[in-house]
């Protein structure tokens, strides 16, 4: 709801320009770790932890994994709005961005819609919450998804609409696939452990 009440009452590109301008470094290094909880070594750690727990469990973050990547993949090529570097330097104002050095900034300029890590965050902290069971770690796994969808636009590679739509899309795909791991296919995993 915060962010929907920000969508709506705050210029496009607020918050990008503000950390775009007021670069602290430890703020910057701390962010560039964040966001790493939305990338792939991410899943392989989760899923090698809930391996242990049941196998079931390791299958379903691979599946989640795999159809983040093609449904975060499909929605970047259909809508193909700019990121925010991209958008301003198309109005002259590229100097108005202070990219963080050692940030990849050779991504397709029009793939800023929705912000695929945070996408990939909320799906994979929803799915461990679903899959846990555990009111206590909903707080916390909510936050960390949410660090990850800031990071995005700490480190000027997302808009606020990109990373609030990708939580909204994370979530749905996170409730199909745990609605999913319970199908016939998945049963053949259920009591299944490692020795």
């Amino acid at each position: 709801m915060v962010g929907a009440y920000l969508l709506f009452t705050v210029e496009k590109g607020t918050f990008v320009l503000y950390f775009a301008t007021e670069r602290k470094p430890v703020i910057d290094r701390i962010f560039v770790y964040i966001t790493q909880l939305g990338e792939p070594l991410a899943y392989g750690i989760i899923t090698l932890a809930f391996l242990r727990i049941k196998i079931r469990y390791g299958v379903t973050i691979i599946v989640l994994g795999a159809v983040n990547l093609v449904i975060s993949l499909a929605l970047k090529t259909l809508f193909a709005m700019p990121r925010p570097g991209y958008v301003y330097w198309l109005q002259n104002e590229l100097e108005m961005i202070s990219y963080i050095p050692y940030i990849d900034t050779n991504v397709s300029p029009t793939s800023s819609f929705p912000s695929g890590h945070t996408l990939s965050a909320f799906a994979l902290y929803a799915l461990v919450a679903f899959l846990l069971q555990q009111k206590k770690w909903g707080l916390p796994l909510l936050v960390i998804a949410l660090l990850v969808g800031i990071s995005r636009v700490v480190l000027t590679q997302h808009f606020l609409m990109d990373i609030y739509a990708g939580a909204i899309c994370g979530v749905l795909i996170a409730m199909g696939v745990y609605a999913l791991q319970s199908h016939e296919y998945f049963n053949n995993f259920n009591n299944k452990k490692y020795p």
